[in-house]
């Protein structure tokens, strides 16, 4: 009778243990990356059939401003070798380009957030590259705070295409992945960037500053509680999880 007993805590335990897991990985702000077995054309299309198997995330969460009824957004997330790809679909009524303005209003435009923390270091990162804000704009430049406190263009970090279709935008990324050890300023980081794995975890969040003409209105982002800290910290970073 005491081994049966025993049997029996231990199932109920183990089923607890695996529900809660399940209950964690299905949690918002849980992605996952699906393997792109494939060659992948950047052209804002996404035709390519890994990515019928990606799922859907939200892009819902308002970190500033309030919701604006005509926004939405979603994005899916691919992997291979060095890169994480991207397919996000925003509905927006127009895309507004702030770099016109002066560099210094950069982040004001309508621009994808891509918050990323590879090794998931959870900490302080405005004055080094242990994790990145990159700010796709949609005049084609990728711009973070540098070690300096200065924000700069980081070249060779992504490639996108934005295709329109009516009001959706649909933004197709390629964003290499680099470890702390990138710096803007040389020619050549090809030995920061980092292999991917099946089963490896990064701090990830995806997110869409959206401005109507007169400066960001709105802040979107898919991780709950992340709020406007990310540029900061990636204490709050979701996880994007690469599987097969």
């Amino acid at each position: 009778m005491k081994n049966f007993r025993f049997l029996g805590i231990s199932i109920g335990i183990l089923l607890i243990t695996l529900i809660s897991l399940y209950s964690f990985a299905d949690a918002k702000g849980y992605y996952k990356a699906v393997k792109a077995n494939q060659e992948i054309i950047i052209d804002g299309i996404g035709n390519e059939a890994f990515w019928q198997k990606a799922r859907w995330y939200p892009i819902d969460e308002v970190y500033l401003g309030e919701a604006n009824a005509n926004y939405s957004g979603r994005f899916k997330a691919a992997w291979k070798d060095n890169q994480i790809y991207l397919l996000i679909e925003i509905t927006d009524n127009n895309l507004t380009n702030s770099l016109a303005d002066g560099f210094e209003s950069y982040w004001q435009g309508d621009c994808v957030e891509i918050f990323i923390d590879e090794a998931q270091y959870r900490a302080d990162h405005q004055q080094n590259h242990n994790a990145f804000t990159y700010h796709l704009m949609n005049t084609g430049e990728v711009i973070d705070i540098d070690t300096d406190n200065v924000a700069k263009i980081f070249p060779d970090t992504a490639k996108f295409q934005i295709k329109k279709n009516s009001s959706k935008y649909t933004w197709e990324i390629a964003l290499n992945v680099y470890s702390n050890e990138y710096n803007p300023s040389v020619k050549d980081n090809s030995k920061a960037l980092v292999q991917l794995n099946a089963g490896k975890k990064l701090g990830f969040t995806v997110a869409y500053g959206d401005n109507n003409g007169e400066g960001r209105e709105a802040f979107y982002g898919s991780t709950p509680g992340q709020g406007d800290t990310g540029y900061l910290t990636s204490e709050k970073f979701g996880v994007l999880e690469l599987v097969k």
